[in-house]
């Protein structure tokens, strides 16, 4: 939201709306206004308790108008309507929405961010890029590291809150909310307040989301966003670590791999944890062809004084800064362990 200072008090309209129970999202997009009138649908469903429609623009002049199916228009004032006007925005919020199409008109210059949300039985609990692992007799699907990779089909699996419909149907959306392609999935269990879903998927060349749509219990479409923005990359980070572990006053080295699928260019590297612990990082930079793949050295301190239990995220980021750009990142979770010995790295 773009604030004028006297304006941060009236966020809070949108801070409260987005933090309650089972909120979701319902549309997420961002464009360039080019003066033309821009219109988009957003379904509403039947078990919608309420939404919450943010609309913000970088430029002043802009006008936002929202008309329920019924075809009326949402003005300050109206029954179980909230609306907070601002500078270069506008904050909508109704309780126990109409059923339907719901329909947002846009009309500036500048580039807009548009964000519904609402309160209901159906939403997303998580949507993860995954691969198959584990060791022998525990094999699974788990979570990959960072960004999915260019060049080859990725498994997702999105987990939904589904009791509350009857059809599902799973797809990928741009930044500006446009469809780019269906997902073929299947669910992998049969309890629909936890439904998960797998499948495989062509990953776009552009940023994208992933989306749910389909009917309710009550035979109106819905239609959830998951709010995360993935994006293919073209290189990979992979733990090496042997331990998850750390003694207080002990040090201990973290391996990394970094891969690089596309042409050939360099890699700044920035290792950062919460504590501290990071001592020193070998090499900083990386040089890699195409296919080639090059070793990261992370040498952690941990002072003696280090409380047992105590978490600290471990976070690699490569970034290009010669030839195609291209970013990735991965999370190791460490904590200190209640011996003391001291380890030497290796």
């Amino acid at each position: 939201m773009f604030l004028q200072r006297s304006e941060a008090a009236k966020a809070f309209h949108l801070v409260r709306e987005s933090t309650g129970n089972n909120v979701t999202t319902v549309f997420w997009a961002t464009e360039t206004l080019d003066g033309k009138p821009r219109i988009i649908t957003i379904p509403v469903d039947s078990v919608t308790k309420r939404l919450t429609l943010a609309f913000s623009v970088d430029t002043k002049g802009s006008q936002f108008k929202l008309t329920q199916p019924s075809g009326g228009a949402i003005t300050e004032g109206l029954a179980g309507t909230e609306v907070t006007e601002l500078n270069c925005g506008r904050i909508v919020t109704v309780s126990l929405p109409e059923a339907g199409d719901w329909r947002a008109e846009i009309i500036g210059t500048g580039r807009y961010w548009i964000e519904a949300h609402g309160q209901s039985d159906i939403h997303f609990i998580s949507v993860e890029f995954v691969k198959e692992g584990g060791r022998p007799g525990h094999e699974g699907l788990f979570r990959i590291q960072g960004q999915p990779l260019a060049g080859s089909p990725a498994t997702v699996q999105a987990s939904l809150s589904a009791s509350a419909t009857k059809t599902t149907e799973f797809y990928l959306v741009t930044e500006n909310g446009q469809t780019i392609r269906k997902l073929q999935t299947h669910a992998i269990n049969d309890d629909r307040e936890f439904l998960e879903f797998v499948g495989n998927v062509e990953l776009p060349s552009v940023p994208f989301r992933v989306a749910v749509s389909g009917h309710d219990s009550n035979g109106k479409q819905y239609q959830r966003f998951y709010s995360n923005l993935f994006h293919a990359e073209s290189v990979e980070i992979i733990p090496r670590l042997d331990f998850d572990e750390l003694a207080a006053g002990g040090t201990r080295q973290a391996v990394f791999t970094v891969r690089n699928i596309g042409s050939p260019r360099t890699f700044s590297i920035t290792v950062t944890d919460a504590h501290q612990f990071v001592n020193k990082v070998e090499p900083k930079e990386l040089a890699l062809g195409a296919g080639e793949s090059g070793t990261i050295r992370v040498d952690l301190n941990v002072p003696a004084g280090a409380r047992p239990g105590v978490g600290d995220d471990l976070v690699i980021v490569a970034r290009s800064t010669a030839g195609p750009p291209t970013l990735n990142s991965s999370v190791v979770h460490l904590s200190v362990s209640s011996s003391s010995t001291t380890q030497s790295p290796r």
